[in-house]
């Protein structure tokens, strides 16, 4: 399991973005390992709840009090684990290794490799320039460049993404 940099208390009481989307074919949503898809399935979840290329299936969610410009209520799309009563997701204590790692992410650019972050994530705005993040990064980037964990992102190529949107930290060793 990789330490949280985000406190839940601050995704639960003060942001609420997460597993939420725009788009239901979002590249923010979040990819499956090979060996989490025999979790889910020894845990008695479907495989229909991911796509054929292994992201998680979002499912629309009215969005109360939002209306689009022609006046219709605006529809988000969920993560289908997440409690939207509570905003807790229904299976934390095995959530896929991606949903660990947000904000930070695997980012594709001009053929390399990074760990990158999502600047859409209040938490990450207000602690950019600290020792704190600077520290976790490091961990994170040590996290993922030893050999065990290389070998899965070699194995997984698809939580590998091009987000343009993030901001690259630190170089890993995939190639």
């Amino acid at each position: 399991m990789i330490q949280q940099f985000v406190p839940s208390d601050f995704c639960l009481d003060k942001c609420r973005c997460c597993c939420r989307f725009s788009q239901q074919e979002s590249i923010w949503s979040p990819c499956l390992l090979n060996d989490e898809i025999q979790v889910f399935l020894k845990n008695n979840i479907p495989p229909s709840i991911a796509s054929q290329d292994k992201k998680m299936r979002l499912i629309p969610f009215p969005k109360q009090n939002n209306l689009n410009s022609a006046g219709h209520m605006a529809t988000i799309f969920v993560c289908p684990f997440l409690n939207t009563q509570d905003g807790k997701c229904k299976i934390y204590a095995f959530r896929p290794f991606e949903c660990q790692l947000y904000p930070f992410l695997i980012n594709c650019r001009n053929k390399k490799k990074f760990l990158a972050v999502d600047l859409g994530c209040p938490f990450v705005k207000e602690n950019l320039d600290k020792k704190e993040f600077k520290e976790y990064m490091s961990y994170l980037a040590e996290f993922l460049n030893n050999p065990g964990q290389l070998d899965i992102l070699k194995d997984n190529p698809q939580i590998i993404q091009v987000y343009e949107d993030a901001l690259d930290l630190v170089e890993l060793k995939l190639n």
